[in-house]
């Protein structure tokens, strides 16, 4: 998914005049791993067509719904985002997206700021988190598409890494607790 984007989002910039739609990248993604796509994903794209702006805003909200231990949602907001630039293109369907994300994010922060006045016992959103998850899910969002290439550079260098050794746990011996025989307290 992120090697998807990337290469779609990076076609969007290298060659703007001749930009590939997400459709095709994925067309050719497939065709360079030996996978023939059928048609279905114009169908798709066709269907969505007519509710682009909508489907580009959905996007926006699943990048808002985004969070550390929920980040599904950024990649189905780049899906949506992908199928809407098939008919509005890859500018107004990210801009559409981000304005989304943003207005959702301002939105909760100032119905947090309002419920802050009240002492209440139900669950509230403090501001200062609505900001910090709003912040997080535009961060995790941002870097799907530098996933890809990160696995790659982490998994190449990873051999030439060493760790330095960690400290000996309270409890172990000098052995590390290799021998079973309890070494003498500490008088």
């Amino acid at each position: 998914m992120s090697t998807w984007v990337l290469w779609w989002v990076g076609g969007q910039f290298i060659v703007p005049e001749t930009a590939p739609s997400a459709l095709d990248v994925l067309g050719e993604l497939g065709n360079r791993f030996g996978l023939a796509l059928s048609p279905w994903g114009r169908r798709v794209a066709q269907a969505w067509g007519q509710l682009a702006p909508l489907v580009s805003v959905l996007g926006g909200l699943l990048w808002a719904a985004t969070s550390e231990r929920g980040q599904a949602p950024a990649l189905l907001g780049w899906v949506a985002v992908m199928l809407a630039s098939e008919r509005l293109g890859y500018q107004p369907s990210v801009v559409i997206a981000l304005a989304a994300m943003v207005g959702f994010i301002l939105l909760a922060w100032l119905c947090s700021l309002a419920n802050n006045r009240f002492v209440d016992r139900r669950p509230t959103a403090p501001s200062h988190n609505v900001l910090r998850a709003g912040v997080s899910a535009a961060a995790l969002s941002a870097v799907v598409p530098l996933f890809a290439p990160g696995v790659f550079v982490f998994r190449l260098c990873r051999p030439y890494v060493a760790t330095a050794p960690g400290a000996v746990p309270a409890g172990r011996g000098s052995d590390g607790g290799r021998t079973g025989v309890p070494e003498p307290p500490d008088a």
